[in-house]
């Protein structure tokens, strides 16, 4: 049981406005409530998310140490944290003196946590209330609510009504819905169809218009010919797209697709930055020839 304090009602941007009275209304009842706390030795139920609640700890390290909350949806939607730790790694290494970051469909906040552990200053954006309490939640047990700011709204809405572009954001991460678990039932994942809520090229194409820096999860079954098209068609025949193919425990988890001239024309004193060494549970690959010989210059180590 508690209540939502008007110090955390700031770090939900634009709540406190009277038009959106409902939905802090329905805040508030959410933590009143102390709702979607996990409880870790609880076994769960619902037999279509007990793998995912098997390998709990995988997703959140401090579910038994710390109050940790979850959504149905978000038990098979968020990132694993050695990885979402490796892609925060990944971006500061690349751009070191980056101070804002922006990560659309936030979810549970596993991205957004990590991302706030090097950046001073971390947005937030879902269009569900229930997952922003969650990312706000679970980044208090890990002591970086501070930096972290969520903005409640469908995020083709707010690209349209272009929101975020007036905000100075160094680095825009995403990890679109992949239309849960039954995204591996296709050989190849078509970026376009299955993609929600909308498909790879309106999407990249309102990321871009945030930053130039762009960062997009996606899963491992993605159709690169896809990738390398819209890249072209929004960027130019010369532009690229640097893809990283992300393993943990020998396990394909997805890949981590990057536009951003920074992120292969990175120097070596930059990526010194990551303090971490090389290991092989991460592989690298490429779209469009980017220089394999960059590939030693930073951590590429999921596990590390």
């Amino acid at each position: 049981m508690g209540r939502l304090r008007s110090s955390e009602l700031e770090h939900f941007v634009h709540l406190g406005k009277r038009k959106y009275r409902r939905e802090r209304r329905a805040l508030k009842k959410l933590f009143h409530a102390n709702e979607h706390r996990v409880e870790p030795n609880a076994k769960v139920t619902d037999r279509s998310i007990f793998k995912y609640w098997k390998n709990r700890m995988t997703l959140f390290s401090q579910m038994q140490n710390k109050d940790i909350y979850m959504t149905r949806e978000l038990w098979f939607s968020v990132t694993p944290e050695s990885v979402a730790k490796f892609v925060a790694r990944f971006i500061k290494s690349c751009l070191p003196e980056a101070k804002v970051v922006l990560d659309v469909y936030c979810g549970g906040g596993g991205n957004t946590i990590q991302l706030a552990q090097y950046f001073p200053k971390v947005y937030g954006v879902d269009n569900s209330l229930d997952h922003l309490y969650c990312t706000y939640r679970n980044a208090q047990a890990y002591g970086v609510e501070d930096r972290v700011w969520l903005k409640y709204g469908d995020w083709r809405e707010l690209s349209r009504k272009r929101r975020f572009e007036k905000v100075a954001v160094d680095c825009v991460f995403s990890s679109p819905p992949w239309g849960g678990p039954e995204y591996l039932r296709s050989e190849v994942y078509d970026l376009e169809a299955a993609l929600q809520p909308q498909g790879l090229r309106e999407t990249l194409a309102g990321l871009l218009r945030v930053s130039e820096n762009v960062v997009l999860f996606l899963p491992r079954n993605a159709d690169l010919s896809q990738l390398s098209q819209v890249t072209r068609e929004l960027l130019g025949e010369q532009a690229l797209c640097k893809v990283l193919y992300v393993k943990q425990n020998g396990y394909m988890k997805g890949i981590l697709c990057f536009w951003g001239a920074r992120f292969y024309n990175y120097t070596r004193n930059a990526a010194e930055t990551s303090n971490a060494a090389l290991e092989p549970s991460g592989t690298a690959g490429s779209c469009d020839a980017v220089p394999e010989s960059n590939a030693q210059a930073l951590d590429y180590s999921v596990d590390g």
